[in-house]
């Protein structure tokens, strides 16, 4: 019996968010062997999750600058340039969802639904000086960056280092856990 969580076989399907065709990108699909629906709750427990409905079910989440997605009969994980970027990140995906489906007797599932929220009510709590220090032109592409799990809390200095901010902070901390 194959005790694998995903097919050996995948495909690349155009993204649909990207139509520049100088800069293509695709997403990798991949048919689950079986049904992945009992290793959500485990995912949305230990993966930086961006949504999670248990009633649908689907998770998605981001891995190593990758979004992925997992429905009950297949896995999707974008964007890619190519074929050979995309089986990489097929088997760091892959990889990933065997080691949790392994340890899930030593996990919590969270069964909750997940979402993050939207920019503006994280740019809200923010410091809003446009520094720059986290590595964006302002603080709404910060928050944009942080609504999408791709960048951390901690690179807003001023948000750490001055006390006005040390409620605001709190509450994103809570916000985006």
């Amino acid at each position: 019996m194959n005790t694998s969580l995903l097919r050996k076989d995948f495909r690349l399907e155009p993204a649909s968010c990207y139509v520049d065709a100088r800069c293509p990108r695709y997403k990798v699909v991949v048919p689950a062997e079986r049904d992945l629906s009992p290793l959500l709750p485990y995912l949305n427990a230990v993966a930086k999750v961006l949504y999670y409905d248990p009633e649908e079910p689907a998770l998605v989440f981001r891995l190593e600058g990758w979004k992925v997605a997992v429905r009950k009969d297949n896995v999707q994980i974008g964007p890619v340039p190519d074929m050979e970027i995309g089986r990489r990140a097929k088997e760091k995906v892959e990889a990933f969802l065997e080691k949790v489906w392994s340890e899930r007797d030593s996990l919590t599932p969270r069964y909750e639904p997940h979402t993050l929220p939207p920019p503006l009510e994280i740019y809200k709590l923010l410091p809003r000086t446009n520094c720059g220090r986290c590595g964006e032109l302002t603080c709404m592409a910060f928050a944009v960056k942080l609504a999408s799990l791709e960048a951390e809390l901690s690179d807003c200095a001023p948000l750490y280092e001055d006390p006005r901010f040390k409620e605001a902070a709190q509450k994103l901390e809570a916000l985006l856990s």
